[in-house]
């Protein structure tokens, strides 16, 4: 039950400010349909109410209420949270000697030159100068894979051992493993930018292991996991949230139509 035109006002407010904040999260997927290894995001909402006691004026708005009785009033909507969506991406041939994708579960494994560990899906893997494995943004992978000046040959086999050939020399040497990391709860992962992520007491501590054992996905040499964005469920969902905002602003309209009225009133 609306007890002012203010309150009016409060809950088509809160719902054009949370349509806002869906848009924002929408126009962000569909902005990196084309990003390696990028995760979608879905917004979250609650109705916000609360508890009132009826006053002695109130209580008579009613056929059966006393003064004294609670009940529960609607002051509009929230945006609550936004919550990444971890489904696998479509896999991507690539050109890539060292890319590499993730089939099924888990992260690779980074750490930022200022020493941060961090997470992600990206497997767009490089040598940099000294033959470390690093992705695009110059993040070293962990474990540390280094491949020799004299390689001349590279293969990664699905359960992520490196295997290399040396100048001169026939029969391939296994250099390392590249591993996965797994979350109890992936859902509880902080997104820090760049398609990175990193723990949180929500999601508790990587679980390093060797590909393709205890739930994790295996690896694929010469290719990469693209975005998960379903284009046409986001441009559904645009037109969704462009409704919703403009029945918001109809509700704002009537309120200040109804303010209006009130104004004109006549004084007696």
């Amino acid at each position: 039950m609306l007890t002012s035109l203010d309150q009016f006002w409060y809950s088509a407010a809160s719902g054009i400010y949370a349509r806002q904040r869906q848009m924002d999260v929408i126009s962000h997927n569909i902005a990196n349909v084309n990003t390696v290894g990028f995760k979608a995001s879905r917004p979250g909402f609650q109705a916000v109410i609360r508890d009132r006691v009826l006053s002695d004026s109130e209580a008579a708005l009613f056929t059966e209420a006393n003064p004294g009785d609670r009940y529960v009033e609607g002051l509009g909507a929230a945006f609550t949270h936004s919550l990444r969506q971890f489904s696998q991406g479509p896999l991507q041939e690539s050109s890539g000697e060292f890319h590499l994708a993730i089939a099924g579960e888990g992260f690779f494994q980074f750490q930022s030159p200022n020493g941060e560990i961090v997470y992600s899906r990206a497997g767009d893997l490089q040598k940099d100068a000294n033959g470390d494995l690093v992705n695009s943004t110059g993040y070293r992978l962990l474990p540390p894979v280094q491949i020799p000046p004299d390689t001349v040959n590279t293969y990664i086999d699905k359960r992520g051992t490196v295997w290399i050939q040396r100048e001169g020399d026939e029969t391939p040497e296994a250099l390392g493993t590249i591993q996965i990391a797994l979350f109890p709860n992936p859902d509880g992962l902080e997104n820090v930018g760049e398609n990175y992520f990193v723990p949180t007491d929500a999601s508790g501590d990587a679980i390093l292991e060797d590909a393709g054992v205890e739930g994790r996905g295996t690896l694929l040499q010469g290719y990469l996991e693209g975005s998960n964005v379903d284009l046409g469920e986001q441009l559904v969902e645009t037109l969704r949230a462009q409704r919703a905002y403009s029945l918001s602003l109809r509700s704002l309209y009537i309120a200040d139509e109804m303010y209006r009225m009130v104004n004109d009133l006549q004084r007696t």
